[in-house]
């Protein structure tokens, strides 16, 4: 017996049982802190939250995103947080102010394991939302039920992967959210931003479950909207198979569409998930907004997760612009729209391109760098995105003959980037243009995206595509060229087969 090589085995085991466990817990139950979220009727404006985690870097914290820049965040709406350790020790902390956004260091060391009580008040509404997105962005309790979104509930220490959830709520009471649950009772978030990056709906609602492919759509939809729900559902399943040709396929998740009434239309899309408000009128006149809006925010799935593994600053203009153009071209590709409608909206995308390049005295801006500043920036982040989106689309088919388009790019981003989690960058997006068309778009992107001064020749553009341009200041006009049968504009809006 090697006496030497024994000691050498024990001490190995020994540091590989430290490494897997800390205060008794193993990895995977420190990567899977557990919450149980209380909502009574008789105070439906209150969340109790009792949550169980470990420490890292001695810190707590909520989403530092996604509220109007308040001093203390979502934090702002935490009441009564107490924390304990597993013996019951009260713990001291304090609440980090300089850039803080909603966080609190612990006197702890790191790998202590905490249980947290603490009261999350929907006082939200009290707030102007509108600098973080608008009140799609925030919780609202109805009459009915609690439209949420899970920044506003959830402290999590940094390093966490992923949570367990539990509800404890009226049994009358319906859940609807894109979290897988286990036999027992508990919801399971598989990501850090699938916990604090979703939509939640809690109470009384319409609740549709429809599969497309290997997707299921979970639809929570308002009372108020209920006799909607099937126009709501037949919309979306006909965009989401607009859709599904582009990418091949829809991929193996759940999805949340949570629709609430309002007196305003928009929406806000997050990792699973979207919220969409809208007004109740004229639901059928007004088909270009909240059809164009939750067409928007579905294509998000790809166009700032699925496809390209998050989002970064220099590319908002493709995120954004991207997927306007496609919301609006899939509505007319589905018949959902018609042909004027159609082009209604191109004449806007391209009237806020306009605008945006003519904001003389003020310093012009890149696309590139609009994404710094986007609550600034957004008419031209928006215009100018889709615009280019459309003159891409057009360049594309005219140098292929119609034999590639915008919907190839897509489709190469999402299998280059996006199904190997590597984020993207505006480089890499010209690299799939290029790639596609067999061209070189160098000096496209050279002049319009990454540069300031150069104003795109929309007029020769959209000629290719067989429309009259037509302009006076910022107003544009579009109209199809007479005489001509076969114009690319058939291609673009016809349903890819």
């Amino acid at each position: 017996m090697n006496l030497n090589n024994t000691i050498k085995k024990t001490a190995l085991l020994i540091l590989l049982v430290l490494n897997l466990t800390v205060n008794g817990q193993t990895k995977s139950d420190i990567d899977s802190p557990e919450y149980i979220i209380q909502i009574d009727k008789s105070k439906r404006n209150i969340a109790k939250i009792e949550a169980n985690i470990i420490l890292n870097d001695s810190t707590i914290k909520m989403a530092s995103w996604g509220h109007p820049w308040l001093k203390h965040g979502w934090a702002t709406f935490v009441k009564k947080l107490n924390i304990k350790t597993e013996s019951g020790q009260i713990l001291s902390y304090k609440t980090v102010d300089k850039n803080g956004w909603g966080k609190w260091k612990v006197l702890a060391p790191n790998g202590t394991k905490v249980h947290l009580s603490y009261e999350v008040h929907f006082d939200h509404k009290n707030h102007d939302w509108n600098p973080a997105g608008g009140i799609d962005s925030r919780p609202e309790v109805t009459d009915d039920a609690h439209f949420l979104v899970s920044k506003a509930l959830f402290i999590y220490s940094p390093g966490v992967k992923n949570a367990k959830i539990k509800f404890n709520i009226p049994s009358n009471w319906e859940i609807a959210t894109n979290w897988k649950k286990d036999k027992s009772g508990f919801y399971f978030a598989d990501s850090w931003i699938s916990l604090v990056n979703n939509a939640l709906v809690l109470g009384n609602f319409d609740k549709k479950v429809v599969t497309n492919g290997q997707m299921n759509l979970i639809f929570a939809i308002d009372k108020n909207l209920s006799k909607y729900t099937q126009r709501f559902i037949d919309l979306m399943q006909k965009q989401l198979n607009e859709f599904s040709k582009i990418y091949n396929g829809t991929p193996n998740r759940n999805y949340l569409i949570s629709i609430r009434k309002a007196d305003e239309d928009d929406g806000e899309s997050f990792q699973d998930s979207f919220n969409q408000v809208l007004t109740d009128n004229r639901i059928e006149e007004r088909i270009l907004i909240w059809g164009n809006t939750m067409a928007h925010e579905m294509f998000h799935y790809w166009s700032r997760g699925y496809s390209i593994a998050g989002e970064s600053e220099d590319i908002a203009w493709f995120i954004e612009g991207f997927t306007e153009y496609y919301s609006t071209i899939s509505l007319k590709r589905t018949g959902a729209i018609t042909e004027d409608l159609y082009l209604k909206k191109l004449e806007q995308f391209l009237s806020r391109y306009i605008i945006a390049k003519r904001m003389w005295p003020v310093d012009q801006v890149s696309l590139v760098d609009a994404g710094k500043e986007k609550a600034k920036n957004w008419l031209f982040i928006y215009g100018g995105g889709s615009t280019m989106a459309l003159a891409l689309d057009i360049e594309i088919r005219t140098i292929t003959k119609n034999k590639k388009s915008l919907d190839d790019v897509m489709l190469l981003v999402k299998a280059k980037y996006g199904d190997n989690q590597i984020k993207i960058t505006t480089a890499n997006i010209m690299e799939a243009v290029n790639e596609v068309s067999g061209a070189d778009f160098t000096e496209f992107f050279k002049k319009y995206i990454y540069g300031k001064k150069d104003v795109l020749k929309i007029k020769d553009i959209v000629s290719k595509a067989g429309l009259n341009f037509d302009q006076f200041t910022e107003g544009v006009y579009l109209s199809r060229k007479k005489g001509n049968k076969k114009v690319m504009l058939d291609k673009m809006i016809g349903s890819k087969k």
